[in-house]
């Protein structure tokens, strides 16, 4: 569990220790530059997944023996969304810049679809060595770099992600040297489901983020961009503490599930108080920045509710209820959406951005406790 914490943390720490690198040695203005672009990558990301992980999951663990096979089934099948991303980021960025950005999302298209394999096989060690490893050959680019300006910067970064995604490739070789060109279009229909969820849950964790970027200026946006990463690692850990046992959980009785869910709840309080103090300590010493009680206070209720409801979110999926978690995030992003812009747009800046995530959180934590109890 610690292992996996750790690695699942890892893309989250190595963000901020970026972040860190770069507002320091350089300036604000260049980090929400970039941070504009690490959005961008992202989304494309999470439109060209479109829910493999989650989708092999599943039929790893009813199929083992077809890993392989499903594998390359969804790998190939995915490939088809690329042309539309090309198209974008051709439109979107200068052309010497495009061509890294488009070289990041390939990489980061293989790593992230190698993913399945790691976590099913919680082979946690080698994938933070990895991390590791990748992370070190970016702060050695970026150290050579003695003028990093926003393409070199984007450059380095394309580099590490291509090292970062030859290294998984090689852990996970034994898997998928048997290399096939099978597709299946109907693997879309199959995981949309999936994708919903995860761009409800991506958009629902950071449409805030997304509003503030019609707002405020790159300065600002490299404020908020550190808080809130802080604030999604903090209430993801509860997530992070219970992906190993996800094939487990789809196989437990109901009880036992209970049980997990009141564990978790009852640990949330002490490992929320105890990040944000930590979180203070990093602002203040590291970042320099001068952020009153009232950040952390907000934080509290953005990082809290996520806890109250993360097992339960399991037992949806395995009922095959993912609609009922589909609509409930569509329902918080409308909120965070409303709140966020008009707090911003009366003036209340980052902290009215804020606002808007942790009212979204209470409402969303609100919906599921309110559903019927867990059969007995």
């Amino acid at each position: 569990m610690v292992s996996n914490a750790a690695k699942q943390m890892s893309g989250q720490v190595i963000s901020l220790l970026l972040s860190v690198y770069v507002v320091r040695f350089y300036s604000k203005l260049l980090w929400g530059d970039f941070v504009s672009c690490l959005l961008f990558v992202s989304i494309a990301l999470l439109f060209l997944s479109w829910g493999n992980k989650d989708f092999l999951m599943r039929a790893f663990s009813k199929t083992p023996a077809k890993m392989t096979h499903d594998f390359y089934v969804v790998f190939n099948t995915r490939l088809v969304l690329f042309l539309p991303v090309i198209v974008i980021v051709l439109f979107a960025f200068p052309i010497p810049q495009s061509s890294y950005i488009i070289g990041w999302i390939a990489a980061g298209y293989v790593a992230q679809s190698l993913e399945v394999f790691w976590i099913y096989k919680r082979n946690y060690l080698s994938s933070i060595a990895i991390e590791i490893i990748s992370f070190l050959l970016l702060m050695l680019l970026l150290h050579l770099d003695q003028n990093l300006q926003l393409a070199g910067l984007i450059k380095w970064y394309c580099c590490y992600q291509l090292f970062r995604s030859v290294l998984y490739a090689g852990l996970s070789f034994k898997e998928i040297k048997n290399i096939h060109f099978k597709m299946d279009g109907l693997f879309f229909g199959a995981a949309v489901s999936f994708f919903l969820l995860s761009a409800s849950g991506f958009l629902q964790s950071r449409t805030d983020f997304l509003v503030i970027t019609l707002f405020e200026k790159s300065e600002n946006i490299a404020i908020y961009q550190v808080l809130s990463t802080y604030f999604i690692l903090i209430h993801a850990i509860g997530t992070f503490i219970i992906l190993p046992f996800m094939k487990n959980l789809y196989r437990l009785q109901v009880q036992s599930m209970e049980k997990i869910q009141r564990q978790l709840v009852f640990a949330a309080p002490f490992i929320v108080i105890l990040s944000l103090a930590f979180l203070y300590l990093i602002i203040r010493f590291i970042y320099h920045f001068n952020l009153d009680f009232g950040y952390y206070l907000i934080g509290f209720f953005i990082t809290f509710p996520p806890y109250l409801y993360a097992v339960k979110i399991i037992r949806l999926f395995r009922e095959n209820r993912q609609r009922v978690v589909l609509f409930t995030s569509l329902k918080a992003i409308a909120i965070n959406s409303l709140f966020s812009f008009a707090l911003l747009h009366f003036g209340y800046g980052l902290k009215g951005a804020l606002v808007g995530a942790a009212i979204a959180q209470i409402f969303t934590a609100f919906q599921y406790l309110k559903l019927t109890p867990f059969e007995k």
